[in-house]
């Protein structure tokens, strides 16, 4: 009797097939061969080639790290130099934050340095300006443009000092040959009407007197000279103010 058998609601009669661990048949799963080659089609299409140049760049960057690393183990071995306060102790790739602050510290002490002290003024009793004062022979001369000067005048006066103002210059031969003459204010003489000294009146000491008044000693080793600045004519004319001649 063909047909289905009674009970069975027209189902198919189960076959007895082998199954995995999952559950798996062979009617249900492909082949490992079929897998294997579809999985490696898969990975090539999602890993596309890299180009060559990126390799290349990071071969350089590997090799650029082992260069630094070595120069740096030599800087280690060889210790860092020494230098002094405030100084950039790094070279000049390495290490800008210390240079500049460096250069900050550097600025801050050229500003905290405190300023020369001003030379004080002399405060001097000078004569009037019309006063007349009588050299050696015995003409009057007075020299209202210049308190140091009348100062310097009624010194030699009060000293009882033959003196005359410029009666003459010394002709001064610089370094190229050049003639200068160069005067000297007041020419102080002895009884054998002989200069003894000579006076030059300078309200301070520069570069330019002192180079000619050392030319002058070059040339005319045998006259005494003196410079007489404020100060010099404060303590002259002081009451323990003596002359040296």
């Amino acid at each position: 009797m063909t047909g289905p058998k009674k009970g069975s609601r027209g189902r198919a009669p189960k076959r007895n097939t082998a199954q995995g661990r999952g559950g798996a048949t062979r009617d249900s799963s492909r082949p490992a061969r079929e897998r294997s080659a579809a999985a490696g089609s898969d990975r090539s299409e999602q890993r596309p080639d890299r180009p060559q140049t990126a390799r290349s760049g990071a071969a350089g960057k590997s090799s650029g790290t082992t260069a630094g690393g070595s120069g740096r183990a030599g800087q280690t071995r060889g210790g860092p130099r020494r230098t002094g306060p405030g100084q950039n102790r790094g070279t000049p790739g390495e290490g800008g934050g210390s240079g500049r602050t460096g250069q900050q510290g550097r600025a801050g002490q050229i500003q905290r340095r405190k300023p020369l002290p001003e030379l004080k003024r002399v405060q001097l009793d000078a004569p009037a300006p019309d006063r007349v004062f009588k050299d050696r022979d015995g003409e009057g001369l007075t020299f209202p443009d210049s308190n140091l000067k009348r100062v310097a005048a009624q010194i030699l006066t009060e000293k009882r000092k033959a003196w005359r103002y410029r009666p003459f210059s010394f002709p001064l031969f610089t370094d190229k040959g050049n003639e200068q003459a160069f005067h000297f204010d007041f020419y102080v003489y002895d009884a054998e009407d002989s200069v003894i000294r000579l006076i030059l009146v300078v309200p301070f000491e520069s570069r330019e007197v002192w180079d000619r008044v050392g030319r002058f000693k070059r040339q005319y080793p045998m006259y005494p000279y003196e410079l007489w600045t404020p100060e010099k004519l404060a303590r002259l004319s002081g009451p323990r103010g003596r002359l040296e001649f």
